[in-house]
C-alpha cells in the first residue's frame, strides 16, 4: 500500500468523523436549547424545573465546547503558538512554522489526552453520578475522546502539513 492510500483512507476515515461531529454537535445544541429554555420557563411559570436540567445543559456545554475545539483543530484554527510564530516570521520559512506549531501542539495535547485518560479511571473509581444516574465519568468521556481527535488531526497535519479542511466563508 502505497502512502498516497494511506493518505486517502485516513481523510476518509476523517471526514466519517467530523460529519459525526457536526451532527452530535447540532443536536447536542438543539438540546441545550431546548433544556434551558425550558428551564425558564418552569421555573417563571410554573415554579417548578427539572432537577436534573442544569446539571444536563452544564454537561452539554463541556461536551459542545470539546467537540468545537475537536472540529477547530481539523479547519487550523486552534489556539496557536504565538512564540514559535514571532520568533520565525520570515515568510520563507512559514511552512516550517506551521509545523512546528502543530508539533508543539500535537506534544500538549497528547499529554492532556494521556492526563484526562487518568481523570476518567479516577472518576470511574468513584462511583458518583451526575444527574439521572449517569456516571461522572462518562460526562467527562467527552474530553479524553476529544483530545485523542485532535491528536490525530495535528498528526495528520504534521505529514500533509496542511488543513485538513480549508476555511469556507
Amino acid at each position: 500500500m502505497n502512502i498516497e492510500k494511506i493518505k486517502n483512507k485516513l481523510f476518509t476515515i476523517e471526514a466519517v468523523i467530523a460529519s459525526a461531529e457536526s451532527y452530535l454537535l447540532s443536536f447536542w445544541l438543539l438540546t441545550m436549547l431546548f433544556i434551558g429554555a425550558l428551564q425558564v420557563v418552569l421555573r417563571n411559570f410554573f415554579n417548578t424545573g427539572l432537577d436534573w436540567g442544569d446539571m444536563l445543559v452544564r454537561s452539554l456545554v463541556l461536551w459542545v465546547g470539546f467537540t468545537g475545539a475537536s472540529i477547530a483543530t481539523r479547519r487550523s484554527r486552534h489556539i496557536n503558538i504565538e512564540v514559535i510564530s514571532k520568533l520565525i516570521r520570515n515568510e520563507k520559512f512559514s511552512s516550517l512554522r506551521v509545523r512546528l506549531v502543530n508539533i508543539v501542539a500535537f506534544i500538549i495535547s497528547a499529554l492532556l489526552l494521556n492526563a484526562s485518560i487518568n481523570y476518567i479511571f479516577l472518576e470511574a473509581e468513584n462511583n458518583m453520578t451526575a444527574f439521572l444516574n449517569v456516571p461522572t465519568w462518562v460526562v467527562f468521556i467527552i474530553v479524553p475522546v476529544s483530545f485523542l481527535l485532535i491528536s490525530l488531526r495535528l498528526l495528520i497535519q504534521i505529514f500533509t502539513n496542511k488543513p485538513i479542511e480549508e476555511e469556507t466563508l
